[in-house]
């Protein structure tokens, strides 16, 4: 007869969480010297004329930067979300 398999939970090493909080307190401190950077540009950039473009007859306006941006971490999230759910499923089958 066979022992039913017993799930034994792990806690992740306390130096994963650790190195984790640190990357993403880098990775947060880089985006906010983009950021900074972006705005001093962007305001330097202000003072030089643009010109207007023609719109050509038939093609449909390009949507928002803020638009396209949010759709593509819309898909992102929701592809992560699906690979993480396949990987759990994947890792508890072959466990």
């Amino acid at each position: 007869m066979v022992a039913p398999k017993t799930k034994t939970t792990t806690e992740v090493p306390e130096i994963a969480v650790k190195f984790s909080e640190q990357v993403i307190s880098t990775v947060k401190q880089y985006q906010q010297l983009s950021i900074d950077a972006a705005q001093t540009w962007a305001k330097v950039a202000a003072a030089f004329p643009v010109a207007e473009l023609p719109a050509i007859p038939g093609v449909p306006e390009l949507p928002s930067t803020e638009a396209l941006t949010a759709f593509a971490f819309d898909f992102t999230s929701e592809l992560l979300t699906a690979q993480r759910s396949f990987a759990l499923q994947l890792a508890n089958t072959l466990s």
